[in-house]
């Protein structure tokens, strides 16, 4: 399993794009989350790594929730895939069953009406296949085994655990601090944790509070843009970085 970042930015930044990744399973590429703009977003990222990045093999979304720099891109990825794409197909979109709910409030306004001559209202399930979760149990996604745990923000969130043959990959999601949730996170090899300095966003001086050998686990997201990390095992990742898990 292979962790290419593409965006380490909070909703703010004027430097980054929106903190979100690509994970290569054994049956393809998955994105967690979908900030715009997206195809910006995969070039660059591919052109920083040296790794293709190609839209066409990102058949799985995991969507911690709808704030605009984790949603955005929705639109362009389902536009693009349906009317872009030499094999059109829907990608699926895996999210709590509350966040796909009301996902569709968001994408509606620009993507329900016709296309291509056709003279119907469009649906969510034009564009992509939604793909419910329940915390608590265990979903295959691309040949990784995913879970999901609700967190503590200011709307629906998930974090998600993604394991595979070699090892585990913690996302936290946007969450204030939780010692249940870093606990659940702590079985992964390596925990991409959000550290944001703004109203129901988890701050470095509490990830601080964890044991060593937990600390040297975690890689740091969605920092506002000029924060200086102290030095220690909690850095900031990097556009563009790849991660083998």
């Amino acid at each position: 399993m292979r962790l290419l970042v593409t965006g380490i930015g909070d909703a703010f930044s004027a430097v980054h794009f929106g903190s979100s990744a690509l994970v290569e399973g054994p049956k393809g590429l998955i994105a967690i989350d979908c900030p715009g703009p997206i195809l910006a977003m995969y070039r660059s990222a591919s052109e920083i790594s040296g790794v293709s990045v190609d839209i066409e093999r990102i058949d799985d979304i995991l969507l911690t929730h709808l704030h605009g720099d984790h949603s955005n891109g929705l639109e362009a990825f389902g536009f693009f895939r349906r009317h872009i794409c030499d094999n059109p197909r829907r990608p699926r979109l895996h999210a709590l069953p509350e966040v796909l709910e009301r996902v569709w409030e968001k994408l509606a306004p620009a993507m329900d009406g016709a296309t291509k001559g056709g003279d119907g209202i469009n649906t969510l399930e034009d564009y992509f296949e939604p793909c419910p979760m329940t915390p608590g149990r265990s979903f295959d996604v691309a040949g990784l085994t995913v879970s999901c745990r609700r967190v503590r923000h200011s709307v629906p969130t998930a974090g998600f655990l993604l394991r595979g043959v070699d090892g585990c990959l913690a996302w936290s999601g946007d969450t204030e601090f939780e010692q249940a949730h870093v606990a659940w996170l702590s079985v992964a090899d390596c925990i991409v944790h959000e550290c944001g300095h703004h109203f129901k966003h988890t701050q470095w001086a509490e990830l601080d509070t964890l044991p060593d050998d937990l600390k040297a686990k975690i890689r740091l997201i969605h920092l506002p843009d000029g924060t200086e990390v102290p030095n220690g095992p909690m850095q900031p990742l990097k556009q563009g970085e790849v991660i083998s898990i």
